[in-house]
């Protein structure tokens, strides 16, 4: 039987690395990593409820995917606590943690889901602490949510 897990996982990569290849704003560098951003319709994941505690099915919510790779290895960063606070642009947010995604065999992103209401401009950051360090690193993206 198939990791039911891994066939998720498979299919966001898919959805996630469509989204990064038609957006180029979807990508930083900071801090000797590559970051990357992913914003999913919830709609799409909703069959799977047992993802970041479930309530996925409630309009305008999406599911924000943060994949981080070294700069110089292009190895996958699997030791890291990340935060992230989605919010209209010169308004306050809402921030939660982002929660580890695993792959076959370890993390292979980090995620959770956000409310987006309106079909307009959200300004999502992201912070990012590597293991044991107590160096921040932030990303600042910007993500036009489509309309419905």
């Amino acid at each position: 039987m198939v990791n039911r897990n891994a066939v998720i996982f498979c299919c966001l990569l898919l959805l996630f690395g469509q989204a990064m290849a038609d957006d180029s704003n979807r990508h930083l560098q900071v801090d000797g990593m590559s970051v990357y951003l992913g914003v999913i319709p919830a709609q799409l994941t909703q069959q799977h409820p047992e993802m970041h505690g479930g309530g996925a099915d409630k309009e305008h919510r999406y599911h924000l995917l943060i994949a981080l790779l070294d700069s110089s290895s292009s190895e996958r960063i699997t030791d890291a606590q990340l935060k992230a606070t989605v919010s209209l642009l010169g308004l306050a947010g809402s921030t939660k943690s982002l929660e580890p995604m695993h792959g076959a065999q370890s993390i292979m992103s980090y995620g959770n889901y956000f409310t987006m209401p309106k079909p307009e401009l959200y300004r999502i950051r992201v912070e990012i602490r590597r293991g044991d360090s107590k160096h921040l690193s932030v990303a600042n993206f910007v993500f036009q949510r489509p309309r419905d």
